[in-house]
């Protein structure tokens, strides 16, 4: 029930808050363990610092309950992390720490929100210091300087870890994996590399300094070594949570060689891999070794938004040649990511775009799994937002709006998507649902689904919220928007 497993007096409490204390959202990801915060515990144990971490994503716990497990335990650090969709609920908690037990903790605030928004702690001074970037090297650094009794406060820039295999594995014995497994979990989060080079409109990465623009890959037999691990103590199989798992074609031959020679029996899965990093050699490997799917993120239908507008650098002609090489293996789950509404964006260009998975199943493909059709969410950091508050679609103080409460609690219901001209939300939720429906209502899907589903009650009451969702709501279960 707790948020925190085995809570016992710590130096440093990490605190991974919920979207809202007021409103839960079901299905997103409150049912993995928190990746960033797990690699900083362990960073922090291996510097005999007591650390704990309270995992309240699916806000099982109330800003009351956590100001109660503080009081009990009184830390002497806490450390929030924070994405823009949490920052509400990370400021509350800050404030109600502050109000609650005055300057004798120390707070401080890291994520890939301070890394956008560094202006945050001197809008909001009850952090008493924010990390921008990756935290391995310069938090513990802080901490220590805390407990040693000196005044730390401001803004810290992290530096990356150019050697990924030195940082230890992530810390799972600090959180309660059954929990997240009776929500749902169908894969353990791991990462082989770091970084993204390229610039997609929608993309905070680039608003943070540079600092998420670096690509470093871990060694096959690194990752190996973790998955093994894993295996032992909770079993797989794996989801890679890369910007671009294939970005490195030599890490991922040398992590396909290294479960080959292993003989590791072990299924795992890919988040984003981008079309034109296909080949035949390279997805032959990576099938003989395990993956049993991955997204590309083909973001729009049409090639002028594609590459001029999103940057995404990735011709039509690759997006079918890749796919072509997928469709070789029918078993591969191949997930599609698109997004409408992006500047400029004709009517019959969004129409192209909804239709994209359809007319691939029309074309003979027959590894598709899921799509998902989004609505541009313009971000903090991202050239999307800078975009929308010069246009005037957003507020420029929007942050705070949202920090206030004055946008609503829900940030999937409440935060602005982008609404280019000459459309309205409405339009763009049709459109979504009649590409959603032309290709989840096909001949080719619905016998797909049922060969899944059909020893799985699980999976089919899964598949019949989809379908619902679908109906109602135009969204996919793979949309956050």
């Amino acid at each position: 029930m707790s948020g925190i497993k085995n809570m016992a007096k710590n130096d440093v409490l990490l605190i991974h808050p919920p979207t809202s204390f007021n409103t839960v959202i079901a299905g997103g990801y409150d049912n993995v363990p928190p990746l960033g915060i797990l690699y900083l515990a362990a960073v922090l144990e291996r510097e005999r610092i007591r650390v704990e971490i309270l995992d309240d994503l699916d806000a099982s716990l109330s800003l009351k309950e956590i100001l109660k497990v503080i009081k009990k335990e009184e830390p002497k650090i806490i450390g929030i992390s924070s994405t823009t969709c949490q920052i509400k609920s990370a400021v509350e908690i800050a404030r109600a720490v502050r109000e609650r037990f005055g300057k004798d903790i120390r707070i401080g605030i890291g994520g890939c929100h301070i890394s956008a928004d560094p202006g945050l702690i001197e809008r909001y001074p009850v952090f008493d210091f924010g990390v921008i970037g990756e935290g391995e090297k310069i938090f513990p650094v802080i901490v220590k300087k805390i407990l040693q009794g000196q005044k730390v406060k401001g803004l810290f820039i992290g530096e990356p870890v150019k050697n990924l295999d030195t940082i230890p594995f992530p810390a799972y014995h600090l959180v309660d994996m059954e929990k997240y497994k009776k929500r749902g979990m169908t894969g353990f989060p791991i990462l082989g590399t770091r970084g993204c080079p390229y610039r997609c409109i929608f993309c905070s990465r680039p608003g943070m300094g540079g600092f998420g623009r670096l690509v470093r890959s871990r060694s096959g037999k690194n990752i190996v070594d973790e998955m093994e691990t894993i295996l032992d103590k909770y079993g797989g199989p794996f989801d890679f949570w890369d910007d671009s798992f294939t970005i490195n074609r030599g890490a991922v031959i040398d992590l396909c060689q290294e479960v080959l020679r292993r003989r590791l029996k072990v299924r795992w899965s890919a988040g984003g891999v981008r079309a034109d990093q296909i080949d035949e050699q390279l997805l032959e490997l990576m099938v003989k070794a395990g993956c049993t799917g991955f997204c590309f993120g083909i973001e729009s239908g049409s090639e002028r938004v594609r590459n001029s507008i999103v940057h995404k650098g990735i011709k039509d002609s690759q997006i079918y040649q890749a796919l072509n090489l997928c469709n070789r293996y029918p078993f591969l789950n191949i997930q599609l990511a698109f997004i409408i509404g992006f500047p400029t964006e004709t009517k019959k260009e969004k129409e192209k775009t909804v239709m994209f998975g359809r007319k691939l199943i029309d074309t003979g493909i027959r590894c598709l799994e899921y799509i998902a059709i989004m609505l541009p969410v313009p971000l903090p950091g991202a050239e999307l937002f800078t975009r929308a508050v010069k246009e005037k679609k957003i507020p420029e103080d929007i942050i705070d709006q949202y920090i206030t409460g004055k946008l609503g609690d829900s940030f999937r219901d409440h935060w602005p998507v982008y609404i280019s001209d000459g459309t309205t939300r409405e339009e763009m939720d049709k459109m979504r649902r009649g590409g959603y429906k032309a290709f989840y209502f096909t001949p080719y899907y619905i016998k797909r689904r049922i060969k899944k589903d059909i020893t799985s009650w699980a999976k089919l009451k899964r598949d019949v919220a989809e379908v619902l969702s679908i109906i109602t709501s135009a969204r996919s279960r793979a949309s956050f928007s």
